[in-house]
């Protein structure tokens, strides 16, 4: 690179005009002395043709200096231009410049960064939910064509035939309304309208709505004392929460396996660890379980009815609060969850 082009492009232009003014100075004051003494022209008119021509001289110094700097911008809108929807992996060339341009060919690259992440996000999490949805669909489709010939199904069989058509709709039914809340990126809350919330009510409204899969697994559900706390948030949204992750502590647990939920005060934060006694998250696991659709077992999980939205869904609406969500510890006897909340 040559020192010319590693000042800056504000520094380079102030030079320049510096320059260019003192060339057509010197060339006005020489033509006008060559015109005095040779006197082939009169005083007056000499001095109108030097100034013609340092003006003409400076015109065409100001175009060249502009073709010369706007040369990098120029490639730099070409290549912009040929990046579409299906060429997000394109970067501008930025290692020739050394100035404001390289600063706005980074940023510009920080943006398509964020666009090429957000497309791939976009195209696992249609082909994701397009998967969860054949299945069930092919249940409902398979049950329908066997309740078309009712000739040849033993009455016996109804009943079975009812209860997986009720259980495939159920799994529909909440899939559905995982994939709504996931894709709303509509909910916007300032921090005024972030109501202080009691979080006693909401653990144990959770606990409450969760045992009945509790007793199913054979997994006793504790939650330890004292549990009160006031903390910023949605009733709601934190009740999806803490259900989300009782939900995945049941469901995943060994059985007479226990979920423990204890309440902390931690560094100006409230704290709540949801404990399990299950089998435990692989480390090369341990930060992809937060992806959408991502199961550590995915024959385990489809068994037990998981669709692998449970921790993006708790992610996502702890982002609305300014809450976080984070697998703590985990081993073969069990993994904590850490949930960090303001406080209200």
């Amino acid at each position: 690179m040559k020192p010319w082009n590693r000042l800056s492009l504000r520094f380079r232009l102030t030079l320049f005009a510096i320059l260019n003014l003192a060339a057509m100075i010197t060339l006005y004051a020489v033509l006008e002395f060559f015109f005095s003494a040779s006197g082939i022209v009169s005083h007056l008119q000499g001095r109108i043709i030097s100034l013609l021509v340092a003006l003409a001289g400076m015109i065409l110094s100001a175009q060249w200096l502009a073709s010369m700097i706007l040369k990098p911008v120029k490639r730099m809108s070409e290549t912009a231009a040929g990046i579409t929807a299906t060429t997000l992996d394109k970067r501008l060339e930025i290692d020739r410049l050394h100035d404001e341009l390289k600063t706005l060919g980074i940023t510009f690259n920080k943006m398509l960064d964020g666009l090429e992440r957000a497309f791939d996000q976009q195209a696992r999490f249609v082909s994701a939910a397009a998967h969860e949805l054949r299945t069930p669909l092919s249940i409902l489709r398979t049950n329908l064509e066997v309740s078309g010939d009712g000739d040849r199904i033993d009455p016996s069989d109804w009943q079975d035939y009812r209860a997986t058509t009720e259980r495939t709709l159920s799994r529909l039914e909440s899939l559905t309304e995982d994939l709504l809340l996931l894709a709303d990126g509509s909910y916007e809350c300032t921090d005024s309208e972030h109501h202080a919330v009691e979080l006693a009510d909401i653990l144990t409204d959770a606990v409450s709505f969760m045992a009945p899969m509790a007793v199913e697994y054979g997994v006793q559900v504790h939650l330890t004392e004292p549990f009160t706390a006031s903390v910023k948030g949605d009733e709601s949204f934190l009740f999806l929460v803490f259900r989300n992750l009782l939900d995945n502590a049941i469901r995943y647990n060994r059985p007479n396996g226990s979920v423990t939920l204890l309440v902390a005060h931690e560094n100006g934060r409230v704290t709540v660890r949801v404990a399990d006694t299950g089998k435990g998250i692989s480390p090369s696991n341990r930060e992809l379980i937060f992806e959408r659709f991502y199961r550590v077992d995915a024959s385990r999980a489809r068994r037990h009815g998981g669709a692998g939205l449970g921790l993006s869904i708790v992610r996502h609406l702890l982002g609305f609060f300014e809450g976080t969500v984070e697998l703590e510890s985990s081993s073969e006897e069990g993994s904590v969850f850490k949930v960090m909340l303001e406080r209200g």
